[in-house]
């Protein structure tokens, strides 16, 4: 007699409508909701920003119901378009920002 190894967890996915349904349930747990930043944590970024002198950032920001966290080096800080911008032109604009830290 075989055993059934993975066979045995087919059931929780077997259907097609079964597995959009866990997918979407997965993601709907794995929202966020937009921390609110204090002044002294704005004014900690707006510090940070205005002195930038080429360090590396470790950079928290909400975007898409998640928070996400990239360390970086700036490429650009675009005070005009309210947006950084970093190497391979990913941006992240202000108002996404949560938090900033130089390593």
């Amino acid at each position: 007699m075989s055993e059934r190894g993975m066979k045995k967890w087919a059931p929780y996915k077997s259907l097609n409508e079964q597995e959009d349904f866990l997918n979407k349930l997965h993601q709907k747990q794995a929202k966020v909701e937009r921390p609110r930043i204090s002044s002294d944590e704005a004014e900690n970024i707006n510090e940070i920003l205005v002195n930038y002198h080429g360090e590396e950032l470790l950079i928290e920001y909400w975007r898409n119901d998640k928070l996400n966290t990239v360390s970086s080096i700036l490429s650009k800080i675009d005070p005009v378009n309210k947006k950084i911008v970093l190497p391979l032109r990913k941006t992240i604009y202000f108002a996404e920002l949560i938090r900033i830290e130089r390593l």
